[in-house]
């Protein structure tokens, strides 16, 4: 059999099943990375807790009285795993529940808003803090850290919404079928909605680890 013959024999149907897996996986595999490159950042700054707290260089790791608002750690903390679990939840459902692109669209704009609410929370605290930033290692990290988590809760959120609007435009895109099921507009639709329930995930752990470290641990 010659090559041109091996061509014509290919499966046309198997060939865009494929096509549909491989942009799916690049999706998937691009949020992997940008979460791994994130737990990088983040891992450093609680090196740098851990570290500089195992010092306490001539008692300076952390001043009386340098303590965080609770109303303002437990907000983020509960914002932020409610957003998750509720994104989680939907997008989860998508293609098996007979609403569930309803139910997907709901959730992804409440958790937008959880999100942006948590973000902005975050930053208002940074306005208020009872303390210098370069007053102590302590507060040195927290200024550090706690920024940078905030704008990583606004990625998630811009991601998020970026997926609403997708499905708000193709109304199909949650619930593909037919021709539409292999098309590359809903293989890279279903791998970012899988990459962002990674992502909120992470955002999830992150906000647990984060409270622990500044409001738990002294």
């Amino acid at each position: 059999m010659t090559d041109i013959e091996r061509v014509r024999d290919i499966d046309p149907l198997n060939e865009i099943s494929h096509r549909s897996a491989a942009i799916r996986g690049s999706q998937y595999t691009g949020a992997r990375l940008f979460v791994a490159l994130s737990a990088m950042g983040f891992g450093a700054g609680v090196f740098g807790y851990f570290f500089l707290r195992s010092l306490n260089g001539n008692g300076l790791w952390r001043a009386p009285g340098q303590k965080i608002s609770p109303f303002i750690a437990v907000s983020v903390l509960v914002l932020t795993l409610a957003a998750a679990t509720l994104y989680y939840w939907s997008s989860r459902r998508l293609g098996i529940a007979r609403k569930a692109g309803v139910d997907w669209r709901v959730s992804s704009a409440v958790a937008i808003l959880m999100l942006v609410l948590a973000a902005g929370v975050q930053f208002w605290g940074l306005s208020r803090l009872p303390f210098f930033p370069g007053s102590s290692g302590y507060a040195s990290v927290y200024v550090a850290v706690e920024p940078m988590f905030a704008l990583w809760l606004l990625i998630g959120a811009v991601w998020a919404e970026m997926l609403l609007a997708r499905s708000i435009r193709v109304r199909w895109i949650t619930a593909p079928v037919g021709d539409n099921a292999d098309s590359p507009e809903a293989a890279a639709f279903a791998g970012s909605v899988t990459g962002l329930r990674l992502f909120m995930s992470f955002l999830a752990l992150l906000a647990v680890v984060l409270y622990v470290l500044f409001s738990v641990l002294h």
